[in-house]
């Protein structure tokens, strides 16, 4: 039994480390009916979701709005990021973002 659970905690382990590309997702409370519903067709990604509301200032001054996608690689380096705009909603394709994301993996 011991070795079953070793071997299943080794294999989420590896799948869960082997992602090289993480996204984080902000969007604020206020904002909710304009959340991007389209993350959960991203394969190869890590997906960190965050509220803007909760976060220190320093980090709010870096996103001019709301939702939106930031894409980092392997080593936390920021490669692409996505934002709502005036209209306060994500109009991009999700395969355009998956184009990225395959991208910066095969890197």
């Amino acid at each position: 039994m011991k070795t079953i659970l070793l071997a299943i905690s080794l294999l989420f382990s590896v799948s869960l480390y082997s992602q090289k590309v993480t996204l984080l997702y902000v969007n604020s409370s206020w904002n909710k009916s304009n959340d991007y519903k389209h993350l959960d067709l991203l394969k190869n990604v890590k997906v960190l979701k965050v509220n803007y509301d909760d976060q220190p200032k320093k980090f709010k001054e870096q996103v001019k709005s709301v939702p939106a996608i930031i894409l980092f690689d392997e080593n936390n380096k920021l490669k692409r990021v996505w934002q709502g705009g005036l209209s306060m909603k994500l109009d991009v394709d999700p395969k355009e973002i998956q184009a990225m994301i395959n991208k910066i993996s095969n890197d």
